[in-house]
């Protein structure tokens, strides 16, 4: 009854005028999900013009955490099978709208190369160079809205771990671009080689913090963190993925759907430990073996990111798809 009362609401005239003037012969939306969002708008405008519709899956958990599909778009495009029933289960999406071309948003990850060589890398963040570096990826303020205790916690227990290569190692902590306000006036200094970079949180979308970015996964010996998406993007870049289970963040990582594909879809791509102590023992393992492709992440981002071939880019299936969505016959709703 409710979702018959909502249809019944008009929706904005200045949309409808908006694409009357300029009639595209196909509507991308993204995220759509977001709670309250206008965008409903503009697939029920669309619709009446006879324009079809096409919601772009933007993100690994848009279709879990953003709120429910409320107007019903011609297709949806994903990254994968798992988003495919997603869709089904959660959204009543028909199987048949939703077209799986991978994360074409994650394709640049692929062929992306270091800007600084490590010796150049360590000496701009003040480590020695030739101890490994653990690399911290901060959660957004959803996940973890506090991370600072833990991260400190995390610090001490690999300080005080008996083997020396792990004892010693650099730790870089990336504070999430969201949630860095926390940062602000930590010191980590009392345990060595800690640093906090960007301590002001950098969004990677230029040529430049995207650059540092890569680097601080590229040159890392293995990757850590809560549940967020850099791990999907460490993954990509074949470093080895960890996270420990907590007490003060189950409710965002086991009580969350898309934390469950981290751990679970093609083997998982996270080394889960389910106490602090067993996660160090993992990173002491971790530290014992050559730095390189992991396996484990290998899997699990053929299966998530690039399901129609690890080494074959999504974008040019997700412009395939809009192409075809634009060539659909839609009856005009008025």
């Amino acid at each position: 009854v409710i979702a018959g009362l909502e249809r019944a609401v008009p929706y904005d005239p200045a949309v409808l005028r908006f694409l009357e003037e300029r009639r595209p012969d196909v509507l991308l939306i993204t995220p759509l999900l977001y709670f309250g969002s206008s965008q409903v708008d503009y697939v029920r405008a669309a619709r009446s013009l006879g324009i079809p519709t096409v919601l772009c899956v933007g993100s690994w958990d848009h279709l879990t955490t953003k709120g429910l599909i409320h107007e019903l778009p011609d297709r949806v495009t994903v990254w994968n099978e798992v988003q495919r029933e997603e869709a089904r289960e959660i959204h009543r999406v028909p199987p048949e709208r939703v077209i799986v071309t991978g994360a074409q948003a994650y394709d640049h990850w692929f062929t992306a190369r270091p800007s600084t060589n490590r010796d150049e890398f360590c000496k701009k963040l003040g480590f020695h160079p030739s101890r490994p570096i653990l690399l911290y990826l901060c959660s957004s303020p959803f996940i973890a809205p506090y991370e600072v205790g833990f991260i400190e916690r995390w610090v001490r227990a690999i300080r005080k771990h008996a083997d020396r290569e792990l004892s010693q190692a650099c730790i870089l902590i990336r504070p999430h671009p969201q949630n860095y306000e926390q940062w602000a006036h930590v010191d980590l200094g009392m345990y060595g080689d800690v640093t906090i970079f960007p301590r002001g949180g950098s969004n990677p979308i230029d040529t430049v913090t995207r650059g540092r970015y890569f680097d601080s996964m590229y040159h890392a010996a293995a990757v850590v963190g809560v549940n967020t998406s850099a791990l999907i993007e460490s993954g990509i870049v074949g470093r080895a993925v960890y996270t420990v289970l907590t007490e003060e963040f189950s409710g965002t990582q086991e009580g969350t759907l898309h934390f469950r594909h981290l751990r679970d879809v093609s083997g998982g791509l996270v080394h889960v430990a389910r106490s602090l102590d067993g996660h160090v023992e993992q990173l002491a393992d971790a530290l014992a073996r050559p730095v390189g492709l992991d396996p484990k992440s290998r899997a699990f981002i053929q299966a998530f990111v690039r399901p129609n071939g690890v080494d074959r880019p999504a974008t040019p299936y997700f412009a395939d798809a809009i192409e075809e969505v634009a060539r659909l016959p839609v009856r005009p709703d008025h």
